[in-house]
């Protein structure tokens, strides 16, 4: 069946048109997936609708294309981002020669693609968001996965999109809340790396936007218990298996949030500032390991679903400030951590500048305050909800939570962030010379 979008049929390969200067694009697409040779079962791109992400870097070491989003296709022409429209090509199969490594089979094979091939993975958190894209980036890099999240539905949709990747993953159903159901996640996990645990992914995530003594007691309870003592479980039970067989890597998805406090979110603070205590406590532990790594990944604002799936108790719709990033960028950063771990990764220049501003300016909170209660004001009325804190959200689970459609233009928190920076850069300089 023809695909109304792309133009593409399944099963059918089909090449990108070279023209001029443009990227050489010397693969193949087949079933929404882009591989570099049929003898390689990884797919190094892939399309997420109709947008094509291209995940290869040039001899830097950065992605070919800005957020490796390399552009669109539409009725087999692929736009990309810079500008150029080339055409796809159906190749013409020759029967006699057959198509082995995308034959289903109990044993397919696999490519040794690099450090990460054959490691296994636990991921938290995996139905969407990060979690989801750390999933895919994990899967085309050949590691094996461990998917969890509450959501089983979901969370089998992405099992499905790893193994497209000609990787092996299992979904374990996990409320990271309750403890006995983490204790399972890892045995099932070893059970699954044949003893091993290489690589455990603390994602799993809720919030609750209102004012403190506004939203319910057990809102707050709930966050703290997800966002805090959730990872505090992960790492409790994935530490064992590390110290047991001397290496692994705990990788915690932090926030921004962890540096510079969010008025009227005020638990989701609460775990964040914790998380950090939490990660540095453990390293100071782990000082007579020096092969077990614990990363923290500080993410800017995300274009996830959280804000839409979140608990919202302020009465108003609920919209994340800009600049908004794209999560496949935090999956990436996950992915380099595997490969060659660092304590602390800011993902997002906003993150960076936000908390500098933080250190420089005073009064820097209470000026958040301010400008947050302004913008939940401005913003229309809506019905208080629970959000996902107590159950997973109805609805498609997805990567992205189409914010960044939403943002062409710089909001003014932007603004407001660049000019406390250069006001504080100022204040700071004129307390130095004083």
């Amino acid at each position: 069946m023809l695909d109304s979008k792309t133009g593409m049929k399944p099963g059918r390969q089909y090449r990108v048109e070279q023209m001029g200067d443009t990227h050489p694009f010397t693969g193949f697409f087949l079933d929404g997936k882009y591989y570099l040779a049929p003898e390689l079962l990884t797919a190094v791109g892939w399309l997420d609708g109709q947008q094509f992400f291209y995940d290869d870097l040039d001899a830097g070491g950065e992605p070919v294309f800005p957020d490796r989003l390399a552009g669109a296709i539409s009725e087999l022409t692929l736009t990309l981002v810079t500008g150029e429209s080339l055409q796809l090509i159906a190749i013409e199969m020759d029967s006699s020669v057959p198509l082995e490594p995308f034959v289903t089979s109990n044993e397919p094979k696999r490519l040794d693609i690099g450090p990460l091939s054959g490691k296994l993975v636990v991921i938290t958190g995996a139905s969407s968001g990060i979690g989801r894209a750390t999933a895919k980036a994990f899967a085309c890099k050949g590691a094996r996965l461990v998917l969890a999240a509450r959501d089983e539905d979901a969370l089998y949709e992405v099992l499905d999109e790893c193994t497209d990747c000609g990787t092996d993953a299992v979904a374990v159903t996990t409320d990271v809340t309750i403890s006995q159901q983490m204790i399972n996640l890892a045995e099932r996990a070893a059970e699954f790396g044949h003893g091993r645990i290489d690589i455990w992914i603390n994602n799993a995530g809720v919030g609750a936007v209102g004012s403190f003594e506004g939203t319910p007691l057990e809102a707050h309870e709930q966050v703290i218990q997800t966002d805090l003592l959730g990872y505090l479980r992960g790492a409790y039970v994935a530490l064992p298996y590390f110290k047991a067989q001397q290496s692994g890597t705990l990788i915690n998805t932090l926030s921004l949030g962890s540096w510079v406090a969010q008025p009227y979110a005020a638990a989701y603070s609460a775990a964040k500032f914790g998380l950090r205590g939490l990660t540095e406590a453990l390293r100071g532990e782990l000082t007579e390991f020096p092969d077990i790594h614990v990363c923290d990944i500080y993410p800017a604002v995300m274009d996830t679903p959280g804000f839409r799936d979140g608990g919202n108790y302020t009465g108003h719709a609920l919209k994340p400030p800009s600049p908004i990033y794209d999560p496949h960028l935090v999956a990436q950063a996950m992915v380099n951590c595997a490969i060659k771990p660092r304590p602390t990764t800011t993902v997002g220049a906003a993150a960076h500048a936000a908390r500098l501003t933080h250190f420089l300016v005073p009064g820097f909170t209470h000026l958040a305050g301010w400008f947050t209660r302004w913008g939940i004001r401005r913003s229309p009325a809506d019905a208080p909800s629970p959000g996902n804190l107590f159950a997973p959200p109805s609805g498609t689970r997805r990567v992205e939570g189409g914010w960044r459609e939403e943002s062409a233009k710089p909001s003014a928190v932007v603004a407001l962030v660049s000019a406390l920076l250069i006001g504080g850069c100022a204040y700071a300089l004129l307390r130095r010379k004083r």
